[in-house]
């Protein structure tokens, strides 16, 4: 059984299930054996697409003795259900980011995993990207000396293409709009990288989108290492993502080409990674390595099942990333700093 690949079911079967079921497809450690969806003709469609089973409702996937774990990409407040329904079933679970709609479920689903002895490993793959493995190599080996501040952005314009039966339209439903679908990766890359916040100041607009969400937002976050970090997310402009940290030695610049992001087998290839010495005005290139951030964050899930380990980013890392948009939402809407514990302690 050591051996075998980990046999799973997608749950959820939208553009995002899609690309896992991809990632799935370039790895020998996993296996697609069924899938479900609400709907009849997407469960049937990506069935025939990807050589699985269609369960005909849920109940009936996590029944399957064959199925070991699941992979649940469904809307936001459409995580709880699915994924404690699975844990109570034996199946281990991988989940999107973010954990889930509230911070509530989220400890909610931290705990019902861990009380059944189920794997639950969520999707921040941001901190899997080449360029961010190499920031955290050079930041541990000192070589940009004493950390001093960060600057992120992760962008698109997704808000100018929604309508209203997209579920992202409604702030009930999306909360923050880039803050809890973009910003939330650079919430956990920045925890990764310079450990736990403490609080959060932010600011949020509605520009140009259609919908009832925000669509530009800044958010300063202060470490409990004592940093200041800026994470800025739109969904107005074209596509962007960066990680600019500054150290007393050495500054470092790591861009990456969002059109190629949900090509996660090329997207190494179409970042750049510079670092920028004290007295230098030379920004010479880092080669990075060729990943594949989604095959490797699904094979680790094979992994941890097999191995009986924990994921690097399972319900605690995952929840303190949903715990930053949280403190940023309410911070733009009370106009002051709020700290982490609070958003914590409800």
């Amino acid at each position: 059984m050591a051996d075998q690949p980990v046999r799973v079911a997608c749950v959820g079967l939208g553009r995002w299930a899609k690309t896992l079921a991809e990632a799935v497809g370039r790895s020998e450690q996993l296996k697609i054996v069924s899938c479900y969806s609400r709907s009849e003709k997407n469960r049937e469609a990506f069935s025939h697409q990807y050589g699985c089973r269609a369960a005909k409702n849920y109940a009936e996937l996590t029944d399957d003795p064959e199925v070991e774990g699941v992979l649940i990409t469904t809307p936001n407040d459409a995580h709880t259900a699915p994924v404690l329904e699975a844990a109570e079933k034996g199946k281990h679970v991988y989940v999107d980011k973010p954990i889930a709609h509230t911070i509530a479920d989220a400890l909610k689903i931290d705990r019902g995993c861990r009380e059944a002895g189920v794997v639950l490993a969520v999707g921040h793959s941001a901190r899997r990207l080449k360029g961010s493995r190499k920031i955290k190599e050079i930041i541990d080996q000192g070589a940009v000396g004493k950390l001093v501040m960060a600057e992120c952005n992760f962008s698109n314009d997704r808000s100018l293409e929604l309508t209203p039966d997209k579920w992202r339209w409604y702030k009930d439903k999306s909360p923050g709009g880039p803050l809890i679908q973009l910003a939330v990766h650079h919430a956990d890359t920045l925890h990764y990288l310079f450990g736990p916040v403490r609080a959060v100041t932010a600011m949020t607009k509605r520009l140009y989108t259609p919908a009832e969400i925000e669509d530009v937002t800044m958010t300063l976050l202060e470490m409990e290492s004592g940093q200041l970090c800026y994470v800025g997310s739109n969904w107005a402009s074209q596509g962007t993502f960066y990680t600019y940290v500054y150290g007393m030695d050495a500054n470092l610049f790591f861009t990456v080409d969002f059109n190629f992001w949900h090509r996660s087998e090329v997207v190494d290839q179409h970042s750049r990674l510079e670092i920028q010495y004290r007295g230098s005005s030379e920004h010479k290139p880092i080669a990075l390595g060729q990943g594949d951030m989604f095959r490797e964050e699904l094979e680790e899930f094979a992994q941890c099942i097999r191995s009986k380990k924990q994921p690097e980013v399972g319900g605690p890392e995952a929840t303190a990333a949903l715990a930053v948009v949280y403190a940023a939402i309410r911070s733009a809407e009370t106009g002051r700093t709020v700290a982490i514990r609070e958003v914590m302690e409800g």
